[in-house]
């Protein structure tokens, strides 16, 4: 008995990601590079969604990215 595996198959990834997220950038590098090492690359079809991490985040071109993110732990950005 032999298993006939379907040539015409589809892989749907939905990414949901913060554009700001450093952890969410490496990610998408990582998913990036497996990608192109797998052999049906050419089957997935990949939805990226966004969402912001925190909504409530102002910005403020004086600090460094690595300041409000210390802060916001009540950490030193040292």
């Amino acid at each position: 008995m032999t298993t006939q595996q379907p040539t015409d198959f589809k892989i749907k990834v939905e990414i949901w990601s913060d554009v700001v997220c450093p952890f969410c950038y490496i990610g998408k590098r990582k998913f990036e590079r497996a990608l192109n090492n797998f052999s049906s690359k050419n089957r997935v079809e990949i939805e990226w969604k966004s969402f912001q991490l925190d909504p409530y985040a102002v910005t403020d071109p004086k600090k460094s990215t690595l300041q409000p993110l210390a802060e916001s732990k009540g950490m030193s950005a040292d």
